[in-house]
């Protein structure tokens, strides 16, 4: 939105449509409050106070349109739309920029991802401690402590991993790729083959009587994301 706006000359008037009411709201309600949760929706606050002072308040406005009815221009911006946001989660390295109207079709589309990934934990991540239970909901889901999702609510936040500093620091390169796993644990590399409880855990001998040991959850107990 911002680009689009940004590419209208300085001198003419703006009439944005969109087919995501979210993010109209969004706009209008950062416009109205002068607070912005993510700093591209702020750049856009701003662009668009900016023409309003040159050319009066109705410099830049906003309608909805309904989604794939034709509408010049729509199809075009869905397109560009959902290819943006099949980059990012699976290569690591790659930037994306998700403004505050798009979280929540965002969080629908990395729902549905989770639920393709077969065992989820298999059932024993509720036995586990809280610390493990945390950190593993985090990289699970991709949100709370991770860079990569701090980066996403807020543009100003760094995405790189704070282990290695390689690649963003999303759930999925923090539990499967980065090297400071390995040196806690780590012993799998995709989701699958860390929800097999049968693999991942060892009777371990003691003086006080043998307990059984779920590396999985150690790794995630001895995991940092503060």
């Amino acid at each position: 939105m911002r680009g689009g706006i940004q590419m209208v000359p300085e001198d003419h008037k703006i009439l944005v449509l969109s087919d995501s009411q979210a993010a109209i709201a969004a706009v209008r309600k950062a416009g109205r409050t002068g607070r912005a949760r993510t700093g591209e929706l702020k750049e856009v606050v701003e662009e668009i106070r900016r023409r309003q002072k040159n050319l009066g308040p109705d410099a830049v406005r906003f309608a909805w349109v309904k989604a794939h009815v034709g509408t010049r221009g729509n199809e075009k911006a869905d397109q560009m739309a959902k290819a943006g946001a099949e980059l990012g989660d699976e290569d690591e390295g790659m930037q994306k920029v998700i403004t505050e109207g798009g979280l929540r079709q965002e969080w629908k589309r990395r729902r549905a991802e989770e639920r393709k990934v077969k065992g989820t934990g298999m059932g024993r991540v509720v036995k586990w401690n809280r610390k493990a239970r945390v950190n593993y909901v985090h990289c699970r889901t991709g949100k709370g402590n991770l860079q990569a999702w701090r980066h996403i609510l807020d543009i100003d936040q760094p995405d790189e991993c704070r282990k290695c500093g390689r690649y963003a620091e999303t759930g999925r390169h923090v539990a499967l790729v980065c090297i400071h796993g390995e040196e806690i644990g780590r012993k799998w590399g995709t989701w699958e083959d860390m929800d097999d409880p049968k693999r991942w855990r060892k009777r371990v001998k003691d003086p006080d009587g043998d307990y059984e040991l779920d590396l999985v959850e150690e790794f995630f107990s001895n995991l940092d994301l503060n």
